[in-house]
């Protein structure tokens, strides 16, 4: 076509009827639909509306073209949190796919826009590290919570995964020494909430545990939380009551028996409904909290020097409780334990269930659950506690295996 007009030295357009005056002179006429009429229609103009309360916008402008994009920042003073955003956009809510942290991002404006956000005080929060520092946090109702970041430094604090969802836990925020989090309407589950970097490389995480508050049940002096660490139920033959899985020498956790399809490779699958934030993962290995590969060894301390199985502010257990030592546990199960309900009862009221995993699948007639041995001011043994019918017996346990932790106090 660009040589064929080019050879042409004007067009005409007449009532739909195209003709064109080629360079010789001679004119001739084109079908009507070779050259298709347009009609340019100026575009809308659409308001912006803000009703900020304690929230300052990086963008005040007030109207927007149809089609064009919009884009601003909210901030808020040291000490607050913006507790609620909402998007409307031609009636229309649009909050969840035009928010996230701070930063309202909507590519193409097809109506009036309102929005409207609210800023609270960070002192609202319930401090979780009120009575001591801890790797695990239970939360067993709605609401606002603030924890101790406990020395660690970092430039963000976000939602790393969450077995409910992005939207069971919200508003993850980082002031001064503290990390903040909303817990919306309350579901039992688990979370992990994680500190990172100006690179983006995970510093921290700590384990949101959503369950009814535990109870503390006495054996021969000795204290037991009455649930596997990350478990929300304690009635057997029931998937809840398994928890969570864990590493050795690793303070952060793994889904466990109740997500069985979940395997951990170098690109690890996500168990279905999972929440991830995106980039991330269970063994991203750049991304991983310290140290950046998966703890193969045994003996491994934290970035300040202490055993992460034996310090109450490091253990992978919540304030006040510990993993086991692999005696404790033994004498607790008995070395001629009864099954009964896939799982071991413990003076009729403390249930220990069993989950061994065998390849893909899970064999409910054994146990296996991870101890701690040997102590010293620089290294920790692993061990690990495997019973089943009339047998239970300590295992020394080097490597990158998975297991459940049933939490004791009083134990050092």
């Amino acid at each position: 076509m660009a040589s064929l007009f080019g050879a042409f030295s004007s067009i005409n357009a007449q009532s739909y009827k195209m003709q064109v005056e080629k360079a010789d002179g001679t004119v001739i006429s084109l079908p009507a639909d070779f050259v298709k009429q347009v009609t340019f229609i100026p575009a809308e103009t659409f308001s912006i509306s803000y009703s900020l309360s304690g929230v300052v916008s990086s963008n005040n402008e007030t109207s927007i073209s149809e089609g064009m994009p919009y884009s601003t920042v909210l901030t808020v003073d040291d000490n607050y949190y913006i507790s609620s955003v909402n998007i409307m956009m031609n009636g229309y809510d649009i909050t969840p796919s035009s928010y996230s942290e701070g930063k309202i991002t909507i590519q193409e404006v097809t109506g009036n826009i309102i929005i409207t956000a609210t800023a609270l005080p960070y002192s609202e929060g319930v401090d979780l590290s009120a009575q001591g520092t801890a790797n695990c946090y239970i939360v067993s109702e709605s609401g606002k919570y603030k924890f101790s970041t406990n020395g660690y430094n970092g430039s963000k604090a976000f939602l790393l995964w969450n077995e409910n969802g992005i939207n069971d836990i919200s508003e993850v925020e980082l002031s001064g020494s503290y990390i903040y989090f909303q817990k919306n309407e309350f579901k039992k589950g688990n979370a992990l909430i994680s500190l990172v970097d100006t690179e983006g490389t995970i510093v921290w995480s700590w384990h949101i545990w959503s369950t009814d508050k535990p109870n503390a049940i006495e054996v021969n002096g000795q204290k037991w939380l009455d649930r596997n660490l990350g478990a929300t139920s304690t009635e057997p033959n029931n998937l809840d009551v398994y928890g969570l899985r864990y590493n050795p020498g690793n303070p952060f956790p793994f889904p466990g028996p109740k997500y069985s399809s979940f395997s951990i490779t170098e690109t690890p699958a996500v168990p279905e409904g999972w929440y991830v934030a995106d980039g991330y993962g269970f063994y991203t290995s750049s991304k991983m909290p310290s140290p950046a590969t998966p703890m193969m060894l045994c003996t491994r301390n934290d970035v300040f020097g202490n055993s992460v199985y034996f310090r109450s502010g490091y253990s992978q257990c919540p304030y006040g409780f510990f993993v086991p030592w692999a005696e404790g546990f033994q004498n607790l199960l008995g070395y001629e334990p009864t099954i009964k309900d896939n799982g071991v009862w413990i003076t009729g009221n403390l249930f220990i269930p069993c989950n061994n995993p065998i390849v893909n699948e899970w064999d409910y007639s054994q146990g296996f659950y991870l101890c701690s041995g040997t102590y010293n001011t620089v290294a920790v043994d692993t061990w690990a506690i495997v019973f089943y019918e009339g047998v239970s017996k300590k295992t020394y346990c080097q490597g990158a295996a998975l297991m459940p932790i049933r939490c004791m106090s009083n134990s050092y």
